[in-house]
Order: structure tokens, then C-alpha cells, then sequence
């Protein structure tokens, strides 16, 4: 089976998530915990790390199962095809979640790219992605292959090898 990408609906990224459970379907979106503010409180909520999209791990047979699931829009395409994500990707983004690290997505069209780097110690080791220099000295851009998104996470140089 291959983790692919969903388009859900706006603002329906957790409830889509529930739905393809119950049909019997490995899903998953990675959330991170921001503060909110309300009129009388500040409240700390788990939202999409990515918004708009779910992985599912689905193989080609029970592939327009997904569409069972009222808010999926479509599959993500990139170059012609299903975007699909190595399982890799899958944990290193489940790690992040895990341990809580800070993060920052935005869509890559809106980013510079930089040079090819691998993580080779930690929590990601072995995930491939693009350095951006954004202003502070650990401050790295580690792109997942496949879906045109970013993560900017701060992981120490010292952890980066060139590829």
C-alpha cells in the first residue's frame, strides 16, 4: 500500500480523518498545538500542520473507497499522477507531531529553493530536503517530496550532510 494525498474540504481535515477510519482506511494528518485567543480566554488547540490535506495509506484497488468519505475533494496530482509519500515521510512527520517541535507550513511555490541536504542524526534522521536560510543560523527548510509543501523546523547544522 501507498500513502497518498487527500484535498479535503476547508476546515474538515480532522472529521475526514474520523470518516476514512471508519471505513476501514489508514489515515492520518499531523496536527500541532498553537494558542488561540477567545474573547475571555486563551486556549491551546490542536490544529492541521498542513492544511486542506489527509494521508491515507490505500492501495490502487480500494483507491476511490476514499470518495465514500464526505470532504474529500480529490487526490492531490503532481507530475501527472497521485502525489505519494514514502512511509519515511509518514514518521519523520508522526516524530515531529510526537515531540512537539515548533512548526511553519507553506506552499513551496512561495519559496526559494536551496541545496539538497539529508538528516543524519535524530529524530529525522534519513529525511531528505532543501536548505532555505531564513534569517536565524539553525533555521532549516526540509521540503516532503511529492506533495509541493514545507516544513520549516530548527534542527542544528551539525545534523545536516550535503547530498
Amino acid at each position: 500500500m501507498t500513502w497518498k494525498v487527500l484535498y479535503v474540504a476547508s476546515r474538515s481535515e480532522k472529521k475526514v480523518d474520523q470518516r476514512l477510519k471508519e471505513l476501514g482506511l489508514e489515515s492520518y494528518i499531523p496536527l500541532k498545538r498553537e494558542k488561540r485567543k477567545w474573547s475571555d480566554r486563551m486556549k491551546w488547540v490542536s490544529v492541521p500542520m498542513i492544511s486542506g490535506y489527509v494521508f491515507v495509506n490505500v492501495n490502487e484497488k480500494n483507491r476511490d473507497t476514499v470518495f465514500r468519505a464526505s470532504g474529500v475533494l480529490n487526490y492531490v496530482r503532481y507530475i501527472g499522477s497521485d502525489a505519494c509519500i514514502r512511509q519515511e515521510e509518514i514518521d519523520a512527520l508522526r516524530s515531529i507531531e510526537e515531540k512537539g517541535y515548533h512548526v511553519e507550513s507553506y506552499s513551496l511555490d512561495k519559496a526559494n529553493m536551496g541545496e539538497a541536504v539529508e538528516i543524519k542524526y535524530g529524530p529525522f534522521k534519513g529525511l531528505h530536503g532543501k536548505v532555505l536560510h531564513l534569517g536565524k543560523e539553525d533555521e532549516y527548510t526540509i521540503q516532503i517530496e511529492g506533495i509541493g509543501y514545507a516544513l520549516q523546523i530548527k534542527v542544528p547544522s551539525e545534523v545536516l550532510q550535503k547530498i
